[in-house]
């Protein structure tokens, strides 16, 4: 086993892994590390941008209130208040650092408008390619200044008495890593990948998320998963469909071309997502009709979205007649590692940012692009928490101790399901639509009460099937415990927890008042 010690070692190289490694590279000894090339990570392919109150006639309390209607007010309310502050200082840095955004003829940001939003903020680079151009900024930033390992998968985390020493690795050829370190950071994405159809191309294994689980770290929200409505269905399901199609004006219809999203929500087809892909599934599974985003009545398509129009030229699917086909699947997850506003979990050492973790800020729904708002924020908080950080040292602790629990258990991988076995279990019991009966079944399936791998011992592809099957019955728990429909977590079994009332009391409350504070507009009503 080799031993590579760092000050600072970042499991995940998307955008929350590398804004943390550009701010900690000014004085600390960074490792990077990722499963594959750095290129590869689904901060790349979002096609969504950073949403951020720009405009003069924008409040952060309407973008506040947006993000907690989408959370279903199950949101932390000072850690959301944080964020949606934090979002112009962030397109500001990164502009300052290079990203290209979208801007008009007198160099003012374009603002588009997604799911969620009653104003216009949302800032695009390259029209559907935001996410490549934040990330080519990025690499081109921290190359030089950090050291990167590519191909090490982390099986699981160096740890003992509470606290976190550093992360052991696994490459192809079965060689393994031990990275010693004084801070652990977890960046290395969310769980979506446990269902068939995502959205999500990179791993999503939930790895990041297991690593901690045994480590004993604490857990928060794993029930709500996010379901992005208009995922492009061709005989495979091979991309996402940005709902920024839908904020130029694409409208979802049936197979007769009559809206669907009319009398379901105000904002129609730019209601939550939560809302829209529940009623894209019962279009699809109950009224066995196909779903398509009308898209006829936006200009120069090809222009403004030229990821979308590759996405269905390499399917094989026409734009000429103005549809696209669409159906939902697993996109982003709100659960994950529990965080404080510097990044800090439960043990001591270990850190998370991005999907992966547990901020609070998206409650029981994501609003649309507040995603790598969140993965910018709360990275830049952690690396200056680490940097404010005096006088450290690993602290000792029995090396040898943990050598012999890697060396005990048995090595058999018997126990474990198939990956196609875990999503179709996923798919069919925890989906969009849960209900206690299938529930309990799932979570009789994906148990591992008698398994006990020598984890360091197996190859890399039963490591996965481990964190997916963990990952999978840690979902299904999670949904069993809450017993309430909220947000993306949907229960045909049980009512939605707020009524309508609540919702528009704590509304009213916000916009009235500019100076109102978050614990009294909320005061009652939250979680």
């Amino acid at each position: 086993m080799d031993i590579v010690e760092a000050e600072v070692i970042i499991i995940g190289g998307g955008i929350a892994g590398l804004i943390a490694a550009e701010y900690l590279s000014m004085s600390k000894n960074v490792i990077v590390i990722t499963k594959s090339e750095i290129e590869h990570s689904n901060s790349y392919l979002a096609q969504g941008g950073i949403s951020a109150v720009i405009d003069l006639n924008d409040k952060w309390q309407e973008h506040y209130m947006d993000t907690l209607q989408a959370g279903q007010f199950h949101n932390d309310p000072e850690m959301t208040e944080f964020l949606v502050k934090e979002g112009n200082k962030v397109i500001d840095s990164l502009s300052s650092w290079g990203v290209p955004f979208d801007r008009n003829c007198k160099g003012q940001f374009l603002l588009g408008k997604e799911g969620g939003h009653l104003r216009n903020r949302i800032v695009h680079a390259g029209g559907d390619q935001t996410g490549k151009k934040i990330m080519e900024t990025l690499i081109g930033r921290v190359s030089g200044k950090v050291r990167v390992e590519t191909g090490q998968y982390a099986v699981d985390l160096l740890a003992a008495n509470g606290n976190c020493y550093g992360v052991y690795c696994k490459d192809d050829d079965g060689r393994i890593t031990l990275y010693k370190s004084t801070h652990t950071i977890l960046a290395g994405g969310g769980y979506a990948g446990i269902f068939s159809a995502t959205s999500n191309a990179y791993g999503s294994d939930g790895s990041a998320v297991c690593m901690a689980y045994r480590a004993g770290a604490e857990l928060a929200d794993l029930e709500f998963v996010q379901f992005h409505p208009t995922l492009l269905k061709s005989e495979k399901i091979s991309g996402l469909i940005t709902e920024a199609v839908r904020g130029e004006g694409g409208v979802l219809v049936d197979s007769n071309g009559s809206p669907i999203m009319e009398e379901v929500h105000p904002l129609k087809d730019l209601a939550p997502r939560d809302i829209v892909s529940r009623r894209i599934f019962e279009k699809i599974h109950y009224q066995r009709t196909s779903v398509f985003l009308d898209i006829k009545g936006i200009s120069n398509f090809k222009k403004k979205f030229p990821g979308v129009t590759a996405l269905c030229e390499n399917a094989g699917i026409s734009l000429d007649a103005g549809f696209i086909p669409v159906t939902p699947g697993a996109h982003f997850t709100m659960g994950g590692i529990k965080t404080d506003l510097f990044g800090r979990t439960s043990l001591g050492g270990l850190y998370a940012v991005g999907e992966c973790a547990n901020t609070g800020v998206h409650g029981a729904n994501r609003l649309a692009s507040n995603s790598l708002l969140e993965g910018a924020v709360f990275a830049k908080q952690t690396a200056q928490y680490i940097l404010s950080v005096k006088h450290e040292r690993i602290p000792p602790f029995s090396f040898s101790f943990m050598q012999e629990s890697y060396s005990a258990g048995s090595s058999s991988n018997d126990a474990l399901l198939e990956i196609t076995d875990i999503q179709e279990i996923m798919d069919k019991y925890a989906g969009i639509c849960r209900e206690e009966e299938g529930l309990k079944k799932a979570e009789y399936k994906l148990q591992l009460e008698n398994f006990n791998p020598a984890l360091l011992e197996q190859p890399i592809a039963a490591i996965k099937r481990l964190n997916m099957q963990t990952m999978a019955w840690l979902t299904v728990t999670s949904c069993l415990k809450r017993k309430e429909s909220r947000g993306s977590h949907y229960r045909k079994d049980f009512p939605f927890a707020l009524k309508e009332w609540e919702q528009k009391k704590i509304i009213r409350s916000v916009l009235r008042d500019e100076s109102f504070t978050t614990k009294e507009a909320t005061a009652g009503i939250l979680n």
